[in-house]
């Protein structure tokens, strides 16, 4: 029995495939499996905004693939995974989660309170735009694409004086040497599934389906679900910057939420406390206690507009 395991090409995406398949053949010895690259939206679009391109725009050829039969699974990063998936398809959060936080690289490896007035911070996320400018409204944030070691190269040019990328990223190339600062999640709250990995199945394929849940991880499902239940509660699609992030310490469940403006110019943000097996709760109550700080009226704005 061959397994078609799809994935992004790019160096990252490709490790992170090799990630989970280290764990699959150890259970699945008797399955060979083989890797087909498939070039998604987001990587042949590499110079439009991400905010212009929406949300699944790196995962929608291998959905397809997916449907087709060319592929039986498909590996991601968990947080380009939209909240509603295709009929007929199902992930499974698999491994531990890798370092969730966001961080900066810059050229003298500073802090970014040390960082020179009016400095340029490349990124395309509005969420960290927002939020980094709610830590520095000097700063002038830039639209930046590129995969992650294209980022990190760019910050020592001309053009930015550093960038904003995900921990997970940078650690999983072996690239932490690079790493000026880690941003608290309180300061720079994550997009929900940060450094978290999903393999998405056809729901009808049980086999697949039985031997990837011996290598999920109980922990980050628990902290995913909570933080992709808030999105959908906030309204999900909307283009409002809004992000989320949950940790399990022992039987504690802590959860921050955050809504902006998308220029940064109004955000709330909060934290919460639930019992670890309280993931849907936690999600539903961290929504509504944003909403009652005035997150409902960020939210009409994104209407109107």
């Amino acid at each position: 029995m061959q397994v078609m395991v799809g994935t992004r090409g790019s160096q990252l995406a490709l490790m992170q495939t090799e990630e989970v398949l280290s764990r699959f053949n150890l259970l699945a010895p008797h399955i060979s499996t083989k890797v087909l690259e498939i070039n998604s939206t987001g990587d042949t679009m590499s110079t439009t905004p991400l905010a212009k391109l929406g949300k699944g725009i790196f995962i929608k050829e291998l959905e397809t693939a997916l449907l087709d039969g060319k592929i039986d699974m498909a590996v991601h990063s968990l947080k380009d995974l939209p909240l509603e998936l295709p009929e007929g398809l199902s992930v499974v959060v698999v491994g531990q989660r890798q370092d969730p936080r966001d961080v900066l690289v810059n050229k003298n490896n500073c802090l970014l309170a040390e960082m020179k007035l009016g400095a340029v911070i490349g990124t395309s996320s509005p969420r960290r735009f927002a939020q980094l400018l709610a830590l520095r409204s000097d700063l002038k944030v830039e639209p930046i694409r590129g995969n992650v070691e294209t980022r990190l190269n760019k910050a020592l040019g001309q053009d930015y004086d550093g960038v904003v990328v995900a921990a997970a990223g940078v650690v999983r190339l072996g690239l932490e040497n690079r790493i000026a600062q880690y941003f608290s999640t309180l300061d720079m709250v994550p997009e929900p599934g940060q450094g978290a990995l999903g393999v998405e199945i056809r729901s009808e394929n049980k086999e697949l389906f039985n031997i990837l849940s011996q290598i999920e991880d109980a922990q980050t499902s628990t902290a995913v679900r909570a933080e992709r239940v808030f999105v959908e509660e906030m309204g999900g699609g909307c283009k409002v910057p809004i992000a989320a992030h949950a940790s399990l310490d022992g039987n504690t469940l802590h959860v921050v939420g955050m809504v902006a403006s998308e220029d940064g110019s109004q955000i709330v943000k909060t934290h919460m406390e639930f019992a670890s097996d309280e993931a849907l709760k936690a999600g539903n109550a961290l929504a509504k206690k944003l909403m009652s700080m005035g997150a409902g009226d960020i939210l009409k704005m994104d209407v109107s507009s």
